[in-house]
């Protein structure tokens, strides 16, 4: 996978994140032989979160991090 470097704004507060971007896997409908697959929902794993030229992401909680996930998501892949 490649790095991507991407810009969001979470709390009025810009932040540069590096992370990887994994596309949704659609819905495979089973088949005569039951031959299928769910699906996967698409992602974006983030790990390495600035703020200006410092690394902050070891001070934000894992519910941060998802929150700005999200929002990367929303705003660059919908």
């Amino acid at each position: 996978m490649n790095d991507i470097y991407l810009e969001i704004v979470y709390k009025d507060v810009l932040l540069f994140v590096t992370g990887d971007y994994t596309p949704e896997e659609k819905i495979v409908m089973y088949n005569d032989d039951f031959l299928g697959y769910p699906g996967d929902s698409a992602d974006f794993n983030s790990y390495n979160i600035k703020c200006g030229e410092q690394d902050i992401m070891h001070l934000l909680n894992n519910d941060v991090i998802e929150e700005i996930e999200t929002l990367i998501l929303d705003k660059y892949y919908n």
